[in-house]
């Protein structure tokens, strides 16, 4: 494997990871929100959920890479509608 490609392969598993914790706060703000009605904890849930949304959209960019898209092609569900 050239160094390219395990950059790209170690990058990739990298914004799975960062995907998978701000998933992980969001869902422990959403309780505390539930529980305590923590203000902190509202505005912490939307910044997690910003962070995990920006990941996803470069994971959608390592999609186009593998269906051979180019870089600047909006990523497959990129604009999707979110419930509140």
């Amino acid at each position: 494997m050239t160094y390219e490609q395990e950059f790209l392969q170690d990058f990739e598993a990298w914004i799975d990871s960062q995907i998978a914790v701000n998933e992980m706060a969001m869902a422990a703000s959403r309780k505390l929100v539930e529980e305590d009605q923590d203000e902190r904890a509202a505005d912490a849930y939307i910044r997690y959920e910003s962070k995990r949304d920006a990941y996803q959209f470069i994971r959608g960019k390592f999609d186009n890479y593998r269906s051979g898209k180019g870089f600047h092609e909006a990523p497959e569900g990129l604009v999707k509608k979110n419930t509140y």
